[in-house]
């Protein structure tokens, strides 16, 4: 039998992108903290435990993750999560879970046989991170880091200095189709959407806060009756954006 839609009762999975040193890991802690402010949240940490050193500043609990970057290490405590209720899952970051997967695929092209029959065995294990992501019940905040690239840009003295920035995430291509909003982190902090469903953050260019996880905690239970055509822009504090200038 068909139902009425409705977003109520559904989970967002959401990916921060970056390079190091953007902010991914703090901006994920801050945006849960908005998204379920009396629930717990649980942390992957794939980064050397640096995400314990923001653990005077939010209250979540870890576990550690260390090479080599199987697949299982991912899935087993995601299961972990959701056996013992968690609200929000961070995964930081999932590029290594992806290097692991290309590690795996390097492995069977050693031992021979058909490099494209080999990629089908490396994309059973891919399949088995997007389906930890993507079908478990759970808000699920997805951090990944992108190559690094750096460009000539003028300063506020006029002069021209080499500036770092985030380019394609180290990920499968075409893994931001998966999300239901990517944000893109530059190295001042700042974000913008390359893919929105929420249709809550357009082009504006913002800093990821607790009110960003409450927006979209709204999103979510918002009522169901009103028309996209009908529903209002939701109110979103000024603070929390910065106008984008070319």
């Amino acid at each position: 039998m068909f139902t009425k839609a409705t977003r109520k009762g559904s989970h967002i999975k959401l990916a921060i992108t970056g390079p190091s040193g953007s902010g991914k890991t703090y901006s994920a802690l801050r945006l849960a903290g908005g998204l379920m402010p009396n629930g717990k949240i649980a942390l992957i940490d794939t980064e050397n435990e640096s995400a314990s050193l923001y653990a005077n500043d939010f209250e979540f609990d870890v576990s550690s993750a260390e090479a080599p970057y199987t697949i299982d290490k991912l899935v087993n405590p995601v299961k972990e999560a959701l056996s013992q209720d968690y609200d929000v899952l961070i995964v930081d970051s999932a590029s290594h879970f992806w290097n692991g997967i290309l590690e795996y695929k390097d492995k069977l092209d050693k031992r021979g046989g058909n490099h494209f029959g080999n990629w089908a065995e490396a994309n059973k294990q891919y399949d088995l991170f997007l389906r930890a992501i993507l079908f478990s019940k759970i808000h699920v905040i997805v951090c990944m880091r992108s190559k690094m690239e750096y460009v000539i840009q003028e300063n506020e003295k006029g002069k021209q200095i080499p500036q770092k920035v985030g380019m394609a995430p180290i990920m499968r291509d075409g893994v931001e189709y998966e999300f239901t909003a990517v944000f893109d982190l530059d190295m001042h902090h700042q974000a913008q959407t390359s893919k929105d469903r929420t249709n809550l953050f357009g082009e504006k260019i913002f800093q990821i806060t607790e009110q960003t996880g409450v927006l979209l905690r709204d999103w979510l239970n918002e009522s169901s009756g009103a028309s996209e055509t009908q529903r209002e822009e939701p109110p979103i504090p000024e603070e929390v954006f910065f106008e984008h200038h070319e």
